[in-house]
């Protein structure tokens, strides 16, 4: 611990208790969400926003507290370790260039990073937003998908993967953005392999399943998660052989990550 440590001890984003970002008291407030995103298409929230975790979520995207990315991405991979779901790599849902520069940091992208070194699998980062859209709060969920339709585009060379690919986002209302994202990913030739997000507003997306599927990935692809180190995508399905060991493996440390584990700032125009 750090001299500063010991004059400003951390406190949690969640009750403002001292001793660490986000405390064993808040953590056990939280409620996992699993269901599929589209057929096929797991869900994974580490809970809805309210209560301590709506606390911490905003303290992180609007004070901002930026260096909090790992401790609540923590709850977000007990989930994803605890569903046995397998990725082939993780991309995040990108902000405008002049938004990123007004905000200093995404907070997605924060959470992308923390997300594929724990899990093991490689960041792509080919996901940009080609224009700028309106803040999304306060608008109806039609004027919502008009806002961010046609807003994303797949910039990188290698293409992204076609099976497997999980998308980060911090929050989920409507679900128009991540909507919008999903589309340029399909028009690049990728396919969205699940969605993971820190939280769920009330009002969102309904869910429409309580348990996730374990999807069976069996088709090679040299993709950008390849090159960029990531093993195959056949080599990162589940089930038996080496990689359900794998699996199993993960899915045991979920636990194990959990046990590890001020004021509401509230959402501010962006």
């Amino acid at each position: 611990m750090s001299l500063l440590d010991w004059i400003f001890p951390a406190r949690c984003a969640g009750c403002h208790s001292p001793g660490s970002a986000w405390c064993a008291a808040c953590a056990r407030s939280l409620e996992p969400l699993r269901a599929e995103w589209a057929p096929g298409v797991p869900f994974i929230a580490a809970g809805r926003l309210e209560g301590p975790w709506q606390r911490a979520v905003h303290s992180f995207k609007y004070l901002p507290r930026p260096q909090l990315a790992a401790a609540l991405a923590r709850p977000l991979e007990a989930a994803v370790l605890e569903s046995g779901l397998a990725l082939s790599a993780l991309a995040w849902i990108p902000l405008h260039p002049s938004r990123e520069r007004e905000r200093g940091f995404n907070q997605s992208e924060r959470l992308a990073r923390v997300l594929a070194r724990s899990l093991g699998v490689p960041l792509c980062g080919g996901l940009r937003r080609v224009r700028p859209t309106a803040p999304q709060v306060g608008l109806s969920q039609a004027v919502r998908r008009a806002n961010v339709a046609g807003a994303f585009r797949w910039q990188a060379s290698p293409p992204p993967p076609g099976l497997g690919l999980g998308l980060v986002d911090d929050v989920l209302t409507t679900g128009a953005t991540l909507q919008a994202a999903e589309a340029a990913l399909a028009a690049a030739g990728g396919r969205l392999g699940a969605v993971l997000v820190l939280a769920v507003r009330g009002e969102g997306r309904p869910l429409v399943a309580q348990t996730l599927p374990h999807p069976a990935v069996t088709s090679p692809g040299k993709d950008c998660a390849s090159q960029l180190g990531g093993a195959p995508i056949s080599d990162l399905a589940c089930g038996s052989g080496v990689n359900g060991q794998r699996v199993r493996s993960l899915a045991g440390r979920a636990r194990t990550v959990l046990r590890g584990a001020g004021p509401d700032p509230g959402p501010r125009p962006r």
